[in-house]
């Protein structure tokens, strides 16, 4: 795996040598800042598989500030730093040098951030790996498919080009090839946090693209409004102008004879005032002649005395519909006699119904009306043309880089077929292009890579509840199980293991617990010729002669508040609180009649027996020996006397006789 990870780190350097010597000399800066970056990771990447991780840190360190910068610019909105603030710090650092020249591209920013961050947390799944890998992968399948779509035609540039995009594959594959054998050993986990934060990256770019496409087309739609705003208002302007030209013209209307030039002037002034872009006001005789002209400029005044007719053969038919059939005559787009592309309106001054005084020459610079458009627009951020056909009849360059739409706008100006152009800078659009598409995607993004966290904190900890309760549960049975070897070990150190009575210590005990309980009373029972059930019958008839005398036992004794126990081989005993002699008598001949009664047979026939000792402590301190040894007396006189009966131990002291 090291190797392959070496190698795959190693593969990004061929396509950022390519992607070097595809930009060397195209002036793309924000390609080479990108080339640079993913580079300066790449290296990153490869010194951590080293072992320099304090150098790797600081590669990524060095990588991340300009990452981080530029990832600003994009979310920030324009009333909190605006663009010229951006370009102004790009400027301290490069004289001449813009935040869109440098600034990588929105998607490779944003994968070129992820990927530092991976090499940052060495694509530890706690810190997020799985989540940040899948979300590069994301990124480079949405610069693919952006990548279609020319970039020049893009407002917000979005993706980077193929060379860079196959850099961070080759690193991102370095990255996945160490990361992936770790993430398989807890592949379930990783599982219930990876998929609900993948899905919401999913729904987090389609909104992202979404909102992108409409802020753009919207903005787009503004801009293209405005045009044909302007361009209306220059209709607007003609069809002002084609009035106050009617106006002036019934102002001739009185008179029998031409103006003078005073006369001529001082109308002719009021209305050059309010339309500047006027090349001048001019009358013409019935013979086509320039007479008067206003405003009196040296341009205006070489042009005066000419015959219409002769100097100017693309007006003629114009200027004769006003002097010859008294009707307005407009000249298409022609070349003026001061040398400048225009347009002429000739208005008649009519005498009577079939002789004219003249006409009244409104000539229209379109250079000039140009310009009075164009003042009305932001020079520096809005380039304008207007043209007819293919020749551009005025044009003004913006001064900042054109944007990648242009609006062109229909006019009609007095019967002239013009088009208007306009088109804004790209740093113009880029100003009032939303921000909020940009901020969706950088916080969803966070908002997916915290439910990550969260997710993998809480998998982990209900990994680990699992293991405390299983431990703990495990627990539980082992303690339940020590309890109850623990009971039985008690249990069998107090009791018979055959007969299930208790034994001599649990005996012993009850004694030693009943020392000032009086009366008391002790009896000690012994299966008459027990060997030779075990001789001639076998040890297994002998064992269940042995538990059927324990039954009995228990069933005549515990009645009676006393205990019943085997005191070894076949003997038996049985201790009796708060009962004298007389009932302890009756207890033992109960025992040793059941005994009798219950038909356990010899070998030959006879029926089993057994021969009980019996003593009892009216008064006096307990001595278990002297005790025990008077009712051992007894049962060996019982035994003496033939067996099968019931004795009760000699006179003592402490001990009434029976």
């Amino acid at each position: 795996m090291y190797r392959h990870a070496v190698f795959f780190t190693c593969l990004a350097f061929v396509p950022l040598t390519l992607g070097l010597a595809s930009v060397e000399g195209k002036h793309t800066q924000h390609e080479l800042v990108t080339l640079g970056l993913t580079a300066m990771l790449t290296l990153a990447q490869l010194t951590m598989l080293l072992g320099g991780r304090t150098l790797a840190r600081a590669l990524v360190s060095v990588a991340l500030l300009p990452l981080l910068l530029a990832l600003a610019s994009y979310a920030l909105p324009e009333y909190w730093i605006p663009l010229s603030s951006w370009d102004a710090m790009s400027r301290s650092l490069i004289d001449g040098l813009t935040l869109e020249a440098w600034r990588p591209a929105l998607l490779a920013t944003l994968g070129l951030t992820l990927l530092a961050v991976l090499i940052m947390t060495r694509t530890r799944s706690s810190l997020g790996g799985p989540l940040l890998l899948a979300m590069v992968v994301l990124l480079l399948g949405v610069q693919v498919s952006l990548a279609r779509i020319s970039l020049g035609a893009q407002l917000l540039r979005s993706a980077g080009d193929i060379w860079i995009t196959l850099a961070m594959a080759a690193l991102l594959a370095g990255v996945s090839v160490t990361a992936l054998p770790g993430w398989r050993a807890h592949a379930a986990p990783l599982r219930r946090a990876l998929v609900p934060s993948l899905a919401l990256v999913f729904v987090v770019l389609l909104l992202w693209h979404h909102q992108k496409s409409v802020t753009e087309r919207e903005l787009r739609a503004a801009t293209e409004a405005e045009a044909y705003q302007l361009g209306d208002r220059l209709t607007r302007e003609i069809q002002d102008h084609l009035a106050a030209v009617e106006r002036f013209a019934n102002i001739w209307t009185l008179l029998d004879t031409p103006p003078s030039q005073a006369e001529w002037a001082r109308q002719a002034a009021l209305y050059h005032r309010d339309f500047r872009y006027l090349l001048n006001i001019a009358f013409v005789d019935p013979d086509s002649r320039l007479t008067r002209v206003y405003p009196a400029s040296d341009l205006n005044l070489q042009v005066l005395g000419a015959r219409l007719f002769d100097a100017q053969p693309a007006g003629r038919q114009a200027v004769s519909r006003a002097l010859f059939e008294q009707r307005i005559g407009r000249t298409d787009v022609i070349m003026l006699l001061q040398g400048v592309p225009g347009i002429i309106h000739y208005l008649p001054i009519p005498l009577d119904e079939r002789r004219t005084l003249g006409a009244v020459a409104m000539v229209i610079s379109l250079p000039m009306l140009a310009e009075t458009l164009f003042n009305e627009v932001d020079r520096q951020h809005t380039g304008l043309a207007l043209a007819q056909g293919d020749q551009v009849l005025a044009s003004q360059e913006s001064q900042a880089l054109p944007g990648p739409w242009r609006h062109v706008v229909q006019l009609d100006v007095t019967g002239a077929p013009l088009t208007l152009s306009v088109q804004p800078s790209h740093a113009s659009l880029l100003q009032r292009l939303p921000r909020h598409p940009v901020v969706t995607l950088v916080t969803g993004l966070t908002l997916a890579y915290l439910l990550y966290l969260v997710l993998h904190g809480y998998t982990r900890l209900a990994h680990q509840h699992r293991r405390v309760h299983s431990t703990n549960t495990e627990l539980r049975r082992e303690i339940r199980t020590r309890s109850q070897l623990q009971e039985e070990v008690e249990w069998l150190a107090r009791h018979d293991e055959l007969t299930h009575l208790p034994n001599r210590r649990l005996f012993m005990e009850t004694l030693e617990a009943n020392t000032q309980r009086r009366p008391l009373s002790v009896l000690i029972c012994d299966v008459d010729h027990f060997k030779r059930i075990n001789d001639h019958q076998g040890h297994l008839i002998g064992d269940r002669y042995l538990n059927r005398l324990g039954r009995i036992g228990r069933e005549v004794i515990e009645p009676h508040g006393g205990l019943f126990a085997r005191y070894g081989g076949e003997e038996f005993v049985a201790c009796l609180p708060q009962t004298d002699s007389t009932q302890a008598l009756a207890i033992a001949e109960a025992l040793r009649q059941r005994l009798e009664d219950a038909q356990l047979q010899h070998h030959d026939g006879k029926v089993l027996t057994a021969s009980i000792g019996v003593v009892t402590l009216v008064e006096g301190p307990l001595d278990v020996a002297a005790i025990m040894q008077a009712a051992d007396d007894a049962l060996y006189r019982a035994k003496a006397e033939g067996r099968n009966r019931v004795r009760v131990a000699p006179s003592l002291t402490t001990i009434e006789r029976a």
